[in-house]
């Protein structure tokens, strides 16, 4: 009895166990030391990937020292007692280098109940190599993965390829792979990332295979966080149900191919558009600025996409964009198959497009039941701008069903609404126009300053507005003083734009 009693005794003692703190200090640390402490830190990763990671043990990384190598790891916290990585000391935050030696310089793998904090990360190989990555969390052994926190990163430099085809690159990506077992993930935040000079894209997740719906990854929220000069897409939910993504800033994307023909980015390159979800349910996306999108292919600041349903895209600006402001969009083959849902019920509300190029909204194939309520095109750049294009992507099929309503499209040269086909010669650009279809398109109660339909035929619809010849953004937003929820939002996104680095440029018009 007394055997079982001391048994019993030790078991508890084990469990009872407190977490672990790991310090890891490059220029002063050893490996041949416990790690359990400053003095006695260990010196590499390659250690600490030895260490057996239990709940609530945090790993610290000392200020301004580099790790080079990946840091890897497949072990969970649990409820209330996450494994954190972070920081300790003054000084810039510590750096994981992986020198393009891994694939993945951060690499978190069927985990759960973690919390990386404060540190910076970059890939950077002597050569360009398709599907290198910065962070990469990766769910693959079936069942729920999740509450997994990426906050206050740097991830720098990652270079991989620019183009899509080849398999491009990612500063923060996720992964689930459910072929042989139904997996998902159940909570990510990725909050206050700065992302910078990474090829292809920022932030992007990935489900394989795409075309199920049935077991998609929840509560993914994706806020706060600053991109700059990125390759390709920006942020791209994929594989998700809710996802929110707000009050993020794009800065600058696609500069690296700003200056090599259009048809050589179609065919190398790819499409790229600021923010979009893809096989995705009920994303909400606000509160967000997208500028200076490179290249007409696609190049505009948001993008509603096919194999998705209840996307909702409120109180962003999209600016300076050279393929525009809005493009929404369903490949009619893969729905025609059985693989995509198509493009259902996407309402887009209350965003703001400022001196974006060519385009305002591009309709791209069979999408049903659209929503464009309470805009604004603020255009003062172009003589001739493609306010609403219809084109088909594929099978010369059209949106079905789309509601035009209450915007103000303020533009100093004509907007031009009209329905066309690709033009094969110059990618952004269409061929064989006629007039808009009025069976799938309704206009009612939209302001305009210079309007008209193909070749120059007048624009008419129920309750139209004509706009004032010097409207300014400020006396265009007023319009909706007498609604005050969306003035209170209005006011909301004023104030997150004051933090633009191109609010000089907003300040100018209102």
């Amino acid at each position: 009895m007394m055997k079982l009693r001391l048994f019993f005794l030790f078991f508890l003692s084990l469990a009872a166990l407190p977490a672990a703190d790991y310090y890891l200090d490059a220029s002063n640390g050893s490996d041949k030391a416990n790690g359990l402490s400053e003095a006695t830190a260990w010196k590499s990763l390659q250690r600490l990937k030895k260490a057996v990671l239990e709940p609530g043990d945090t790993i610290y990384l000392r200020a301004g020292e580099t790790f080079r190598g990946q840091f890897y790891s497949s072990a969970s916290g649990d409820k209330g007692n996450p494994i954190q990585v972070t920081r300790y000391g003054e000084g810039p935050k510590p750096q994981i280098a992986a020198q393009g030696q891994h694939k993945s310089a951060f690499f978190l793998e069927n985990v759960s109940h973690w919390i990386v904090d404060g540190i910076e990360i970059t890939n950077t190989g002597v050569e360009p190599e398709a599907k290198r990555r910065g962070v990469l969390v990766r769910a693959n052994g079936g069942g729920v993965y999740g509450n997994i926190v990426l906050r206050n990163l740097t991830v720098r430099d990652v270079n991989g390829s620019v183009s899509k085809a080849k398999g491009g690159g990612s500063g923060i990506r996720w992964e689930v792979i459910g072929k042989n077992q139904a997996t998902r993930i159940d909570g990510l935040l990725i909050e206050n990332c700065h992302i910078l000079r990474c090829d292809r894209d920022a932030i992007k997740g990935m489900m394989d295979p795409w075309d199920d719906l049935s077991n998609l990854s929840t509560n993914v929220v994706i806020r706060g966080n600053l991109l700059e000069d990125i390759g390709g897409d920006g942020i791209v939910p994929i594989g998700t149900d809710g996802a929110l993504v707000e009050f993020n800033r794009l800065y600058r994307a696609r500069q690296r191919i700003n200056n090599i023909g259009e048809r050589v980015v179609a065919e190398y390159a790819g499409p790229s558009v600021g923010i979009w979800p893809w096989s995705s349910k009920n994303t909400h996306v606000r509160f967000n600025e997208v500028w200076g999108y490179a290249g007409v292919f696609d190049g505009q600041g948001f993008d509603s996409d096919f194999n998705c349903d209840g996307t909702l895209f409120e109180y962003n600006l999209s600016g300076n964009n050279a393929g525009g402001f809005f493009l929404i969009c369903n490949w009619s083959k893969h729905q025609d198959s059985g693989q995509s849902i198509g493009n259902l019920n996407t309402i887009i509300r209350h965003n703001i497009s400022f001196n974006d190029h060519v385009r305002g909204f591009v309709f791209n194939g069979p999408i049903e039941n659209v929503k464009i309520q309470g805009n604004i095109i603020y255009n003062t750049i172009e003589d001739e701008l493609q306010l609403i294009v219809d084109t088909p992507w594929d099978a010369g099929r059209h949106a079905q069903s789309v509601e035009v309503t209450g915007n103000l499209f303020y533009t100093t040269g004509v907007a031009r609404i009209y329905q066309g086909t690709w033009d094969s010669s110059s990618v952004g650009l269409w061929k064989a126009m006629k007039a808009i279809n009025r069976d799938t398109f309704t206009f009612r109660g939209n302001g305009y300053s210079k309007v008209a339909g193909y070749k120059d035929q007048p624009h008419v619809e129920p309750g139209m507005q004509m706009l004032d010849e010097e409207e300014t953004l400020r006396s265009l937003i007023k319009r909706f003083d007498p609604y005050p929820e969306i003035r209170n939002n209005f006011d909301k996104m004023h104030q997150f734009l004051m933090g633009s680095r191109y609010w000089s440029e907003l300040e100018s018009a209102l």
